[in-house]
């Protein structure tokens, strides 16, 4: 198992040559602006934004999606949770079940949670042109650029590369539970193993992490990441971000001044 944001990194694109330092600035202020959002056409035009960049990117939609699903595991609950829950103000259609008379539905519920989901997958979709189209330690490097505090930054990225390292100690230790025939239920055995299990994983990760730690010192690591990239911002740069910069006016404009729809 490895590292995949930035598996696309070598295409030839619009927002693969975009500064990554503009880029990122860029992109994190149309992410906060999508966030303060309110009404649910803007939001779908937020998203429409959102798949625009992608499209630009050339990267495969398929890896895009893959990131979805974690957000409708979490979003996807809203629809049914917020219409049987909203609190009904006047001009509120509601819906009843003729054997249910006790089960209320409030379309607003449903409208919001349509504006929270495609918040979130507007959001969740930025990602990948701005982290996606260049190597990932080209972009934590830029976000020291931006003078992000250091210990954000080494955090970010010591958590995304040993993360991986640390899914394949877990892969491990399971198949060999599974070849012990270890067979989980509900009894003090299985409480035990899982104890001993998660246990033994965080000593392994610790030592694990205090191997990686001194192979860095001795390499010459003094907390700050060296990379052999260039950073050079050019007019097309500029171009590309203040396009961007007009698409949040817009939204802003769009979300809270006009009413036309």
């Amino acid at each position: 198992m490895r590292p995949d944001i930035d598996r696309y990194w070598e295409l030839k694109s619009p927002i693969h040559s975009w500064d990554p330092r503009l880029k990122i600035l860029t992109l994190a202020i149309l992410a906060f602006s999508i966030s303060s959002v309110q009404r649910l056409s803007t939001a779908l035009g937020c998203l429409l934004i959102s798949l625009v960049l992608l499209g630009l990117t050339k990267i495969p939609l398929s890896f895009s999606l893959k990131r979805l699903a974690a957000v409708t595991m979490f979003v996807g609950p809203f629809f049914i949770v917020m219409p049987l829950t909203i609190k009904a103000q006047s001009g509120d259609t509601i819906y009843f079940f003729s054997h249910l008379t006790f089960l209320e539905i409030n379309a607003r519920g449903l409208l919001l949670a349509a504006r929270v989901y495609c918040k979130a997958v507007s959001i969740v979709l930025l990602v990948v042109p701005m982290f996606g189209t260049n190597r990932f330690d080209t972009s934590i490097k830029a976000l020291e650029h931006l003078k992000v505090p250091n210990s954000i930054v080494q955090m970010l990225l010591f958590s995304y590369r040993y993360i991986f390292v640390f899914l394949a100690e877990l892969k491990r230790m399971s198949l060999a539970m599974q070849i012990r025939k270890f067979s989980p239920s509900t009894n003090l055995h299985t409480l035990k193993t899982y104890g001993n299990f998660l246990g033994t994983l965080l000593v392994r990760s610790f030592e694990r992490a205090e191997d990686v730690y001194q192979a860095m010192l001795s390499r010459g690591y003094t907390g700050t990441l060296k990379t052999r990239f260039e950073y050079r911002m050019k007019i097309a740069d500029m171009v590309k971000s203040t396009l961007i910069f007009v698409a949040v006016l817009g939204i802003i404009y769009f979300d809270r001044f006009f009413r036309g729809f």
